[in-house]
């Protein structure tokens, strides 16, 4: 593995695990900036695209609010992206990454997680361009 190749490994680790404590931390509104303005999430049944997405980033912030609410919508389910058993698939291009793994949400779920990561520029902060779990 190159030097490069470990350092994005590495900030993208660091970007998940900014991921999980601003989720625990209930800063959902800080989260809306971990994703790009087109982010878009996989969700067949509520997209009216082709792509079975829907996209932006209120969309995205909705959706992480809809987990921590849970059903009742009072619940504080915690969301954990379980990111140090994740797999780390470099694309080529020094804007753009793959991950995919793991993630719990509780009281007791287990999924998986993929995030297509983007970033404008080599020392630009990444954020979530796609997002499917499963």
């Amino acid at each position: 593995m190159t030097v490069d190749l470990e350092q994005t490994i590495e900030q993208v680790k660091a970007f998940a695990e900014q991921w999980n404590k601003l989720y625990a931390e209930e800063r959902f509104e800080e989260m809306k900036e971990l994703a790009t303005e087109d982010v878009g999430i996989a969700n067949a049944p509520e997209s009216k695209s082709g792509t079975g997405l829907i996209y932006g980033r209120q969309a995205y912030y909705d959706g992480i609010v809809g987990a921590y609410r849970g059903a009742s919508g009072k619940e504080k389910n915690l969301l954990v992206m379980q990111y140090e058993g994740w797999e780390y698939v470099s694309l080529g291009d020094p804007l753009s990454f793959y991950t995919i793994g793991k993630y719990t949400l509780q009281p007791d779920t287990v999924g998986v997680n993929c995030w297509l990561l983007r970033r404008t520029s080599p020392t630009a902060p990444w954020q979530v361009y796609r997002v499917i779990n499963t």
